[in-house]
């Protein structure tokens, strides 16, 4: 995580933050598919956040996947990178599947499927899991279908067809993947991380809602939107550690979703993120959550 001072805060806007964190931020996976090193990025992060905020986003969504699509999709535009977004395959009328990313640099083509995950590390005595906020939502399961499904598409008759009518013939398929891991607070709930995470992924905590007083160091605190997952935040006044308890004690005395909250420190941009946390259900994992899941009454 970056200091309050570093550069990276100075970034005055949070789609500029959003956009140079999709592109730049530490890989969640490291493997012959998913490799960390990217050759179609720039070097230079602080040259393309200046040519960022001239423009302003195009796009608005609540999913956060969709929005680091677009994102990508905004730095190529901004690019001499040929690309093409969201190209469906499709076989006498049925949908075999959609690539994510096309895109040509220096006479090289890849085919890129891009995600934004969060999960959470979870043993007990079935197993070890990383599983996400929705617990039908596995990092195992993410990267199978990855490798064995999304990357084998372009290899595809019907797809090399496509391609070809489409002027394009790429000679890899990569993927991009970007978000963040929460370790668990609670040591009983340990899991070992997949052989293809990278060393370098961004790193959280988490524990149950009855834990927070116990695991949530002492500091300054703030509670995160959904629409600010994405990158390490910058926000403009924090709370003391007991009025953090005191809301999250309100919001899971009613509600059932996760709340994400940022340990923040002081810096010359204002309070930015030294630590986040996922604080999740008590009765998490065994019953999951989502986004629409009812207000508890009683």
């Amino acid at each position: 995580m970056f200091a309050a001072d570093d550069p990276y805060f100075a970034l005055p806007g949070q789609h500029q933050r959003d956009l140079i964190w999709s592109l730049f931020g530490p890989p969640l996976l490291d493997c012959d598919w998913s490799p960390a090193q990217q050759p179609w990025l720039p070097h230079d992060w602080q040259r393309l956040a200046t040519e960022v905020s001239r423009h302003a986003p195009a796009f608005s969504s609540p999913r956060l996947g969709l929005i680091f699509e677009q994102l990508w999709q905004e730095y190529l535009q901004l690019s001499d990178i040929r690309f093409q977004a969201n190209v469906q395959i499709i076989d006498q009328g049925k949908t075999l599947g959609e690539l994510d990313l096309l895109l040509d640099k220096g006479g090289q083509q890849w085919h890129l499927e891009l995600a934004l995950k969060f999960y959470l590390g979870y043993g007990n005595e079935q197993g070890q899991h990383w599983i996400g906020p929705n617990r039908a939502d596995l990092l195992v399961h993410k990267i199978r279908h990855t490798r064995d499904h999304q990357l084998l598409l372009r290899r595809h008759p019907y797809t090399q067809q496509q391609l070809s009518a489409l002027d394009w013939q790429p000679q890899a398929s990569l993927s991009v993947m970007r978000g963040c891991l929460f370790y668990p607070a609670n040591p009983l709930y340990q899991a070992s991380l997949p052989a293809e995470v990278s060393a370098q992924h961004w790193r959280g905590h988490w524990c149950h809602s009855h834990e927070a007083a116990t695991h949530l160091p002492e500091g300054h605190w703030y509670v995160l939107a959904k629409p600010q997952w994405l990158s390490p935040a910058l926000v403009a006044f924090s709370i003391h550690r007991e009025e953090l308890l005191q809301y999250l004690r309100t919001h899971f005395r009613h509600l059932t979703y996760p709340c994400c909250v940022i340990q923040t420190e002081e810096g010359p941009y204002g309070w930015a993120e030294q630590q986040r946390w996922l604080i999740m259900p008590d009765d998490w994992p065994q019953n999951g959550t989502h986004k629409n899941l009812p207000v508890k009454l009683g």
